[in-house]
């Protein structure tokens, strides 16, 4: 196995965000999510070594990994599914809803800091993530859903890097919305809107928690529409399963036949579970799981 090195771990949300760095172990990329994979791998605490992101130094950018897309969705459509697909491939690091991403644009809208000061964080964070020395060929990002309300940064950073957006039936998932927690979903519970004010459209009327869900994930497909500059590619869950194919077409990668049965195999498991559990699926789950005609 690859020795180990660091990487950005996450970023205080502060009117001067820090991102800090530890090195960790090339497995952490097979978890459903990058900072699930630091917490169930990392050291004891006194064993750890960390940094501060400006100590990392990072190659010139023809030896960094080529970006080949970055994965923004309508959250709980399919997205850990694919990252996990695509990740499964020996040529692909997956970058899966990273906090060091997060804490920083958090800190972009809740302290209005300058744009250029984001954007120059932001990059030293991908290409962070980008050094080479796990054997992989490429990398992928697929951030955290709310994240598609700051697509312009990526677009002023990488504005011909291919990208995808991952939709949902509205009702269906609205109905799965209002029985899960976490990210954008507990927002509507904290005492004040300090959050939501920058997600919800003020002229909507979110006088109640299923109002707020439909606005908000309004907000993310009016976001993911307007971004559209000849590099994106729209899908639907669960359709988009039987069309992976193109989406590798569209990242322009290429999995040889057993990569791609790899990849498939993960469509019958709960993508969310780094140990394989049998997902269940309902009538919404067409087409099949486990399509392996291509």
């Amino acid at each position: 196995m690859p020795k180990p090195f660091s990487f950005p771990i996450h970023t205080c949300v502060t009117g001067n965000p820090v991102t800090y760095c530890e090195e960790i172990i090339p497995e952490v990329f097979q978890y459903p999510f990058f900072n699930q994979g630091v917490s169930a791998t990392r050291k004891p605490l006194n064993d750890r070594k960390s940094s501060i992101l400006g100590d990392i130094t990072a190659p010139t950018e023809e030896e960094l990994l080529p970006i080949r897309g970055f994965i923004f969705h309508t959250s709980h459509c399919g997205s850990t599914l694919l990252g996990r697909m695509l990740g499964s491939s020996s040529q692909v690091r997956m970058i899966s809803e990273p906090e060091s991403i997060n804490g920083l644009l958090l800190s972009y809208l809740l302290n209005q800091l300058p744009e250029a000061q984001i954007l120059t964080q932001l990059k030293q964070i991908i290409e962070a993530y980008r050094i080479p020395g796990d054997g992989k060929k490429s990398i992928v990002f697929k951030l955290t859903s709310w994240n598609v309300f700051l697509l312009h940064l990526f677009q002023k950073l990488y504005p011909n890097t291919p990208w995808m957006y991952i939709d949902r039936n509205s009702e269906n998932l609205i109905k799965t919305l209002k029985n899960k927690d976490g990210g954008f979903i507990e927002w509507w519970h904290h005492p004040v809107d300090m959050l939501r004010k920058h997600f919800v459209d003020n002229s909507s009327s979110s006088v109640d928690f299923e109002s707020y869900l439909r606005s908000i994930v309004a907000g993310h497909r009016k976001s993911a529409v307007k971004a559209q500059n000849g590099n994106e590619l729209f899908v639907l869950y669960p359709d988009f399963l039987n069309s992976i194919p193109q989406i590798l077409a569209h990242f322009q990668l290429s999995f040889s036949e057993e990569e791609l049965e790899k990849s498939l195999a993960f469509q019958r498991y709960n993508s969310k579970e780094f140990e394989p559990v049998l997902f269940e699926y309902s009538a919404e789950h067409s087409p099949k799981p486990f399509q392996t005609s291509v």
